[in-house]
């Protein structure tokens, strides 16, 4: 997802949110509702030139329906219709409205004004879209899908369907205005809706809700938010909110020249197993590689002999047992210990369970607990009673399940993260493309760092190390979860400008954390400008 630098509030508002930020701009300004859609028109046509000239198109395909985002759609094809292109392309609003038509009025007078275009450019055209006639729609051809906006709230139906599956079933380039048509921005679509799958999506001002979710990825494709300069109202409390470089930046602290490794934090990590060894040293060397000053292991005793090989910084802290861990007593390991992770690698075995539970009992600070530590709460959920506050969890969709219930779909995951995290006062952090943290308070945080290749094992063990090592430092758990989550993806991403997603491997991610930190100090920079 690109969204531009200039957006100065990363909220993701609901519809009815957004409504009120129109409303509030067009006052406050002011501006009227028919400049403020000459505004959005101007910003999206900027955008859609780049691709006329990258894909050299031969026809522009404007499809438009009878609201607002039809509206758009009308000004993007004015302003295309006055841009020079190499490719010379023909463009053709086709209007999809019922009989009899009920446009807008910002749309009517944007229709009067293209049709005025046409009487005079034999390379612009105006039809109707009509009920069994097909449109012949050349491969080389770009599409602008601007028949619905974002308060669809019911399934499209006759002509509009219709023309939904013409823009479908053509081999065009596709590009939605604010959201595919079809496709609900903040509800639930239903899953036999008919909607436009497109290549890209060009959201006005803010993200929708939609634009973060699994299941609507398919329709949106690539989602660039363009800026109109809108405002929010000032009272207006945004629960939902994307992370960006320059919010994650101003988290961060500089280093201090008189640090030394007792003041830079020490964090115990308990992981691994005699099946796991990987995960207690891809998690170790995060903790160290993230900033910490040290960082103990307790791990099995035949994990513990491998780890000096590869990271002869690590304190080793062998458990009693040479397969798993089995006991710790936390009153003689915690001395200077000022962070705690477990998890990553430990199995499930009736010791291990125990260890976990005793800690419940004995460590009063927060906790990061991930992958088996979480495994283990889900069979025994009266646990989780016992997670100190402000605690960081971090599963992945199937963990989360198996601790608070089958989710109906992506909307109620949502719902689900933000109530267990309320409800045991803890951090939750759901890890996906776009992880989303929940806060106690109800506030919820979507990445927009990471890509496909991360998904590989080990990614989630390299995670909790970078959580551990921010926690160590003296960070408060949000700005840990919040930073470890952004740092985590940037590191992949960055792997990814000059390898192959496709070749990622977990240990690549702590190897780019270097390039990421001195991306991060670079935002730093920009946000004391």
């Amino acid at each position: 997802m690109f969204i531009s630098k200039t957006i100065e509030h990363p909220y993701i508002p609901s519809v009815a949110e957004i409504r009120l930020c129109e409303q509030y701009t067009m006052d406050h300004e002011p501006i009227s509702s028919q400049l403020l859609m000459e505004r959005a028109g101007i910003a999206c046509t900027d955008e859609i030139a780049q691709l006329v000239n990258q894909h050299h198109i031969s026809d522009i395909f404007v499809f438009c329906g009878s609201g607002n985002n039809g509206g758009d759609g009308l000004v993007i094809a004015r302003h295309l219709a006055n841009r020079m292109f190499e490719s010379s392309p023909r463009i053709t609003v086709v209007v999809c409205q019922s009989d009899p038509p009920k446009h807008t009025p910002e749309m009517e007078a944007n229709l009067n004004r293209w049709q005025e275009i046409v009487a005079h450019n034999t390379f612009t055209h105006c039809i109707v879209y009509q009920k069994d006639i097909p449109i012949e729609i050349p491969a080389d051809a770009l599409i602008i899908d601007a028949i619905f906006g974002i308060g669809l709230n019911k399934p499209a139906t006759g002509l509009y369907a219709e023309a939904i599956h013409c823009i479908n079933e053509s081999d065009a380039l596709v590009v939605a205005i604010d959201t595919p048509s079809g496709l609900f921005s903040d509800t639930p679509t239903p899953n036999d809706a008919t909607i436009v799958m497109a290549d890209h999506t060009l959201s006005i001002q803010y993200p929708k809700m939609a634009h973060f979710l699994p299941t609507s990825y398919p329709y949106c494709g690539e989602v660039d938010v363009v800026d109109i300069l809108m405002l929010p109202p000032k009272d207006l409390t945004c629960k939902r909110e994307y992370l960006t470089g320059r919010a994650v930046a101003e988290i961060l602290r500089p280093l201090v020249p008189f640090a030394n490794k007792g003041s830079q934090g020490h964090g115990l990590l308990i992981a691994g197993s005699a099946d796991m060894p990987g995960a207690a040293i891809l998690a170790a060397e995060a903790v160290l590689r993230s900033g910490a000053g040290k960082v103990t292991v307790h791990s099995a005793a035949n994990v513990t002999k491998l780890i000096p090989t590869r990271l002869p910084e690590a304190i080793l802290h062998p458990d009693e047992n040479e397969l798993h861990v089995s006991a710790l007593d936390w009153g003689s390991i915690q001395k200077d210990v000022t962070a705690l992770a477990i998890g990553p690698g430990i199995g499930t075995h009736p010791q291990t369970i125990t260890l976990l539970k005793n800690l419940l009992d004995e460590v009063h600070q927060p906790i990061i607990l991930d992958a088996d530590a979480l495994n283990i709460l889900s069979k025994d959920k009266t646990w989780l009673a016992f997670l100190p506050e402000y605690s960081i969890l971090t599963p992945h969709l199937k963990e989360f399940e198996r601790l608070a219930g089958a989710c109906a779909d992506d909307f109620d995951r949502l719902e689900k993260a933000k109530a267990f995290a309320k409800r045991y006062s803890i951090i939750l952090v759901l890890k996906g493309h776009h992880t989303v943290i929940s806060m106690p308070d109800g506030a919820q945080f979507f990445n927009t760092t990471g890509n496909a290749g991360m998904a590989t094992a080990g990614s989630g063990d390299v995670l909790t190390g970078i959580l551990l090592s921010f926690l160590a430092q003296g960070y408060n758990p949000a700005a840990t979860a919040l930073l470890g989550v952004y740092i985590h993806g940037l590191a992949g991403d960055l792997y990814a400008q000059s390898h192959s997603p496709r070749t990622l491997l977990a240990s690549d991610i702590t190897k780019n954390l270097d390039q990421a930190f001195q991306k991060l100090n670079l935002e730093t920079y920009s946000c004391s400008d």
